[in-house]
């Protein structure tokens, strides 16, 4: 699994109680880990690469948190209907010698799986 859902360290389970994971098994294609019951004591535990457990529990992994990321960019649109993406209102603004029509900045915080 090149790309796990979940990353090695603390994470809820679905009921909220808190769980560690530890490692993921490449071979098996499950994550090894333990979680904590409310009255105390750690119990192992593994979950199939869809969360759910893999030995006989009911303590699901909660799905994990969305990746936010911060998209700044300036789009700069020509009277003839091209444009180009720049990096920084520097480079937009230097890229402007031709008949520019408009410049565009794009500055948004997105979620994981959200389309611009």
């Amino acid at each position: 699994m090149t790309n796990p859902k979940w990353e090695v360290g603390p994470v809820k389970l679905v009921n909220g109680y808190d769980a560690s994971i530890f490692s993921f098994d490449e071979i098996r294609k499950v994550y090894l880990g333990w979680y904590i019951l409310p009255g105390g004591g750690r119990y192992v535990s593994e979950w199939w690469e869809d969360g759910r457990p893999a030995i006989g529990t009911d303590f699901s992994l909660a799905p994990p948190p969305k990746k936010t990321v911060r998209v700044q960019l300036w789009i700069n649109v020509y009277a003839d209907g091209h444009h180009a993406i720049h990096a920084s209102s520097e480079s937009a603004l230097a890229g402007g010698e031709h008949a520019r029509f408009a410049c565009i900045e794009f500055d948004r915080v997105v979620e994981e799986g959200e389309g611009l």
